[in-house]
């Protein structure tokens, strides 16, 4: 299993078996969190959405069992592997268990090195895969950067800044210059991609759309080549 710490939920209604197995996965480097009942652990589930989650069986008046397809519920893609640890070896736990879709069993008593073998087994499992295509309506940012504006025409601005731009995109600019010539609201799009001006700096031609006769003549009135 990979160095890298994992969220571990223990769910067993014995509480010095949370502790002993809450100290061996402490000692392997992960996070660990506990639960005596299906309630908490559901609670814990979708609070910390562990990458692992050890269930035991006979839970004080409840089964394990009814537990797994509540997280199926909230995991539709089976991300969060499931152990079960019982001290009931049948093999009809054992089917049962592998029926339900969970991802392992393990017999009490539980030592450290069959906990450690468990888990070093399961480990490129353990990791989730990386979120692609996210809804757009959270992938949106914003970036702030300092840099100034060098030259301006009728048509266009050169900013000068550390950030090399690659593709053609809308850029917005909050610049003192823009709003003292009603220009803040001008729409901008990168031009062509930036050019090195020193090791670090670049210059990026960006588009003015949009503007009005009155912003014309309040660029063609300007008598500096710097802004």
């Amino acid at each position: 299993m990979a160095r890298k710490s994992k969220v571990i939920l223990i769910v067993d209604d014995d509480p010095d078996m949370r502790a002993y197995l809450n100290k061996l996965l402490i000692s392997m480097g992960h996070e660990v969190y506990e639960a005596g009942n299906t309630r908490t652990a559901l609670k814990l589930v979708q609070e910390v959405v562990p990458h692992l989650i050890l269930l035991d069986i006979n839970l004080d008046e409840e089964s394990g069992f009814n537990m797994i397809g509540q997280v199926r519920k909230f995991d539709q893609y089976h991300r969060i592997k499931i152990l079960m640890i019982s001290s009931l070896s049948s093999k009809k736990a054992i089917d049962l268990s592998k029926k339900l879709g969970t991802d392992g069993y393990l017999i009490k008593p539980i030592n450290n090195t069959t906990l450690s073998t468990t888990l070093k087994k399961m480990g490129p499992e353990l990791v989730f895969p990386e979120a692609r295509n996210i809804h757009s309506e959270y992938s949106q940012l914003t970036a702030r950067f300092l840099g100034s504006l060098t030259k301006i025409s009728e048509v266009s601005v050169i900013l000068r800044s550390k950030i090399k731009f690659q593709e053609k995109r809308k850029i917005f600019i909050e610049s003192p210059f823009l709003k003292k010539f009603d220009l803040e609201k001008t729409q901008l799009i990168i031009q062509e991609f930036s050019k090195d001006v020193t090791p670090g700096t670049y210059d990026t031609k960006i588009q003015l759309i949009g503007l009005n006769d009155n912003n014309l003549k309040n660029i063609r009135k300007l008598n500096t080549r710097k802004v």
